[in-house]
């Protein structure tokens, strides 16, 4: 008997790939990112990880519109999270 975890598990497998190996590109690809800007992240940066976690769905998995809508979202809500954020450091906040 499965549950409803187990039954929404099988169906995510079908649009977003084996989790194992979403994961594993993902935590890949989030290392870059970390590494890369040091510490702290700003908010904006997790928008980024956001965007490469729908990467990895994408590239583990097959079509679904969805992932390419939240990458859109992503990256118009890190846009203007980074622009308020070099404002405020211009204004010295």
């Amino acid at each position: 008997m499965t549950d409803k975890t187990d039954q929404l598990l099988t169906e995510r497998e079908k649009t977003h790939g084996d989790a194992a190996k979403t994961f594993a590109l993902g935590a890949d690809l989030v290392t870059v990112v970390i590494e890369f800007c040091g510490r702290p992240l700003n908010p904006h940066h997790f928008a980024l990880l956001s965007i490469l976690h729908k990467i990895a769905r994408i590239i583990c998995g097959s079509y679904h519109k969805d992932h390419w809508g939240d990458i859109e979202g992503y990256a118009r809500l890190g846009k203007k999270l980074q622009k308020k954020q070099e404002k405020d450091s211009a204004r010295g906040n």
